[in-house]
């Protein structure tokens, strides 16, 4: 009766500890949810209606507060973010700048040359080329031995300027020349082939692929680098689990080997009484 009462009311107070834990943790939850709730981080939004291909200035955005939480990481929160960057794609008063939606003006980078592409009746752009852009090269020109052939002989390349003219073709009559910044080498083809090449076509790549492609090579290496972390605190918890278990192990075989020297001790004592009763009766 005494073991059952004791034995309820032990479970009494480990229920009681289970409470208050379990109630403290979820109070911390609601607190920690309430505060990120609380939390806001202002955005870049089209503070009017943004043409495809315009330098963005301080006058052509404002900024919106949301909750952080809602905040995603393609969101523009900083003016350093839009300093020097062009718009890809035309924008309403109001839409989120993203940055996937604009790009950067292009610097010249070191050991780079500047190269004009004029539309000529032999170089061809197949559309309106802008600042900022990047551009594949793709060229059909003889080669000994093998006639005509047809190849990109550049790809990715950045425009860095572009200048109305008027050429002969009437099929290009609004299109821009272009300057492109490219290495020496590239350069002393390029030149070559714009006076020998039987044609060669300027094609615009598509900006918002890019950047997609480039948001989802940071996320991929992103998730590879939490995976990598998982893994080392993985291994963490494992050493410290076998420490644990390793621990456990050795207090077990010092129980073990307490206990036998105490049943040991306790035969010796029982024996060394044998004996003495029995000089006792033979005396």
């Amino acid at each position: 009766m005494i073991s059952a009462k004791r034995k309820a009311f032990i479970f009494l107070i480990i229920a009681f500890i289970l409470a208050i834990m379990t109630g403290w943790f979820i109070n911390t939850q609601i607190s920690h949810a309430k505060e990120v709730m609380g939390q806001s981080v202002k955005v870049a939004v089209a503070k009017k209606d943004i043409v495809a291909y315009s330098e963005i200035s301080e006058n052509m955005v404002e900024w919106m507060e949301i909750p952080k939480s809602n905040a995603g990481s393609s969101f523009i929160t900083t003016e350093q973010d839009l300093k020097e960057h062009l718009s890809i794609v035309d924008l309403k008063k109001g839409d989120l700048i993203t940055k996937n939606l604009v790009r950067s003006q292009v610097d010249i980078p070191d050991g780079h040359r500047v190269v004009w592409l004029n539309p000529t009746e032999n170089v061809l752009m197949d559309q309106q080329i802008y600042v900022g852009d990047k551009v594949d090269i793709i060229a059909s020109y003889e080669k000994k031995n093998e006639g005509v052939i047809t190849k990109r002989i550049m790809n990715d390349i950045d425009v860095i300027q572009t200048d109305s003219t008027v050429v002969g073709d009437s099929q290009q009559e609004n299109v821009s020349a272009i300057k492109v910044s490219i290495t020496v080498e590239q350069a002393e083809q390029l030149i070559h082939l714009q006076n020998t090449a039987k044609q060669i076509r300027v094609l615009r790549v598509n900006q918002i692929e890019i950047n997609n492609q480039e948001d989802t090579e940071q996320n991929n290496a992103n998730i590879q680098q939490d995976e990598k972390e998982k893994a080392e605190q993985n291994v963490e918890e494992q050493k410290v689990k076998e420490a644990a278990a390793e621990e456990e192990k050795q207090a077990e075989i010092k129980k073990q080997e307490e206990a036998k020297k105490q049943e040991e001790e306790k035969k010796q004592a029982e024996n060394k009484k044998k004996e003495d009763k029995g000089e006792k009766e033979k005396k």
